[in-house]
């Protein structure tokens, strides 16, 4: 992958080559980008213009064999590792290398450009919780050991770094720190709060922050071959965010399961809260198996969509809807919700859906989480509603 295929800021490539240039490559370096910023892309271009033959002062030559061999993700010193569980395919003992053709495929097709959703759906493990297991690390250890066969470095990317589990993260410890010969950590991740401390202070630190909204719709035109008021439009409803961009389906704008799933939760509440007599109770058990079903990801996927929704919410009622970012179908029920969810309600139930991702992160029964969610919800809505 070359540098200019990489959509993150001028002056972040600029100090990476300024680290090749005058031989100050650290060994073990942590990535760290904002959800849905290049930063794995990153990290591949990083490795293969240290390994390129005729590299130039600004990219890799892209046509030596090392360049060929990183462009299809097949060199011998270039190792990938990344959350894994088991699936119908891998019944025991996961671990990434298992996976290896469906990881090459994922980066190949999409340049890179694929969150951590998206590889789960690749590799059919929705309903698990995708760690950097034991069996990882032991052979990250093994193989650093081992001299490079054709490169300067050996590469070892290491993408989702925070999912390094803490029975298998002190292992690495070590080795991240004291590397044998010309080794080479490039850690990656979008959530430095949920980093080890002891692999975070072992790490040289590069952050690679979200492209402005310019800077996205330039690259939407040039690589989507936008015309320049649908750029606009999809860099605002993505809200910086690069993956979702390039995600974006402006043929089906205003289908937003998530969206969808949040008013029929809310309606549910709503109902709750007010004690209707028309309600249907079966619609409250099948919305709970519904989100049983979804599996640990795609339900914290869920849920942290309702806290951005809960946050537009709240600034909506502070009349600062000009900086707020949204689609057309949001906004018709953000100003439905918004006497609802408010300045009174809003932080209880932002709270509400943020422990219940940290429930989730414990493995909490799916079940008895989401049916205490939603009567948490309906017992503060119908506090603030008896209030007025």
């Amino acid at each position: 992958m070359l540098f200019s295929d990489v959509y993150v800021s001028d002056e972040i490539k600029n100090k990476l080559l300024f680290t090749v240039k005058n031989q100050r490559v650290s060994h073990t370096q942590l990535f760290l980008g904002v959800e849905g910023s290049h930063v794995l892309a990153l990290a591949i271009a990083y490795a293969q213009y240290i390994n390129c033959h005729n590299r130039t002062a600004t990219d890799s030559c892209g046509i030596c064999t090392s360049c060929i061999q990183y462009q299809h993700l097949a060199h011998p010193d270039l190792h990938f590792y990344f959350p894994n569980a088991t699936n119908d395919t891998i019944k025991t003992d996961a671990k990434s290398s298992d996976f290896h053709a469906e990881w090459r495929e994922i980066v190949l097709e999409t340049n890179a450009l694929f969150d951590e959703q998206d590889w789960y759906e690749k590799i059919n493990i929705e309903k698990k919780q995708a760690i950097i297991n034991v069996r990882d690390t032991e052979e990250i250890i093994y193989k650093a050991s081992m001299k490079p066969y054709e490169s300067e470095y050996k590469v070892f990317i290491i993408w989702m770094a925070d999912k390094l589990r803490y029975d298998s993260a002190p292992r690495l410890l070590k080795t991240l720190e004291e590397p044998d010969g010309k080794t080479l950590f490039l850690l990656v991740s979008d959530k430095q709060e949920k980093m080890l401390d002891t692999i975070l202070s072992r790490a040289q630190l590069t952050k690679v922050n979200a492209l402005s909204i310019s800077e996205l719709e330039k690259v939407l035109m040039e690589k989507k071959n936008y015309d320049m008021e649908t750029a606009k439009k999809v860099a605002f409803c993505s809200e910086n965010n690069l993956i979702a961009a390039f995600q974006y389906n402006i043929e089906e704008d205003s289908k937003n399961e998530n969206l969808e799933i949040f008013v029929q939760l809310m309606r549910l509440v709503y109902l709750l809260s007010i004690q209707s007599p028309s309600l249907d109770f079966s619609k409250v058990t099948n919305f709970i198996k519904m989100m049983e079903d979804f599996g640990r990801e795609r339900q914290k996927d869920f849920l942290r969509y309702g806290i951005a929704f809960i946050r537009k919410c709240i600034i909506w009622n502070y009349d600062l809807d000009t900086i707020l970012k949204y689609s057309l179908e949001e906004k018709e029920f953000i100003t439905k919700f918004q006497h609802y969810i408010n300045a009174s309600t809003g932080p209880v139930f932002y709270r509400y859906f943020n422990d219940a991702i940290q429930h989730i992160e414990t493995n909490v029964n799916a079940k008895i989480l989401f049916t205490d969610l939603l009567f948490q919800l309906a017992e503060r809505l119908a506090f603030a509603l008896r209030k007025k």
